[in-house]
Parts: structure tokens; sequence; C-alpha cells
């Protein structure tokens, strides 16, 4: 429904997902004017807020200070494994859709069937995203573990070496 000329626009429902109201709109548009004009030092000082922001958090991210002990990483390994191995059942049954015939040979039949199809491709992709990213964290998890046993074990050997010495 569209509004006469000279009428305001009646705005969308509140709270309705990538509605911007007309202010705003305005207000994002005049904030952006005004960083894009010779990147003045407010425009500036907000980008480099920005830029700290995002460097803590990829730093955070990178491992900047947290700690699993290696009880829980043994804890994890196996729950991690076995969602890692859930997924791979889930991919082996995905990868039987497309086996599955269209109903009947008319053209509605067809068109459910490319659907179909489609749909369990995209379902296929995002549990094997899954899974790879399940067993990559258990593998991670056992390397982990293992680096820590060895680190382990060398020093256990040193000790024993330095008591032997003394």
């Amino acid at each position: 429904m569209t509004q006469p000329a000279g009428q305001p626009q009646t705005a969308p429902v509140a709270g309705r997902a990538g509605y911007l109201t007309p202010e705003e709109q305005a207000r994002r548009q005049a904030q952006d004017k005004q960083y894009d004009q010779a990147m003045n030092s407010a425009g500036v000082k907000v980008y480099q807020q920005r830029q700290q922001t995002d460097a803590a958090a990829n730093a955070a991210a990178a491992g900047g200070g947290y700690v699993m002990d290696v009880d829980a990483m043994r804890k994890f390994l196996p729950r991690w494994q076995s969602i890692a191995d859930k997924l791979q059942d889930a991919i082996n049954l995905g990868r039987q859709l497309p086996a599955v015939d269209k109903p009947a040979e008319d053209e509605a039949s067809t068109l459910q069937k490319q659907s179909a199809d489609a749909h369990a491709a995209a379902y296929l992709k995002s549990v094997q995203e899954q899974q790879e990213y399940a067993q990559g964290y258990a593998d991670k998890l056992k390397s982990a573990i293992d680096a820590y046993e060895k680190q382990e074990q060398a020093t256990a050997e040193a000790l024993r070496k330095h008591g032997r010495r003394a």
C-alpha cells in the first residue's frame, strides 16, 4: 500500500529484523559523512578504538591466556570424539538421501525430488563442516594430552637423572 504524496510513511512494526527508522538512517548517513570528511579526529578515534577492540578479541581467540588442565582435556576428549563419530554417522546416512526415488513420473514429483536433493546437499555440507570442527577439536585435545604426557615423562626422567648425580 502506498501513501499519498506529502503524507509521512508509516513505520513497519517495531523490532522487525533489518528495519532502520528514517531517523536512524539519517543519523548513520550523517555520521558516515562526518567520518569521510578528511577522517576527522573523532572518526579516527572511533576507528582506532574499533581496531584495539578487534585486536584484543583476536589475541584472546589466538590463545591469549586460556588454559585447560590435562584432567579436563582427558574428560572432554571422549565427548568430542563421540560428537565427531555421531556426525560422521549422520554424514553416512545423509549420503544415501539422493538415492531416494521421486514418488511419481510427473513434473511436480520431479520438482520435489530436485528440491529434496538440493536440501540434502545443503544438509551434508553443514554436517560435514560440523564433523570437521568436532574432529579437529578432538585431535587438538589428543595432541595436547600427548604433548603434556611427553613433557611429564621428560621432567620425571630429568629428575631421576638429577637425583642420581646428587
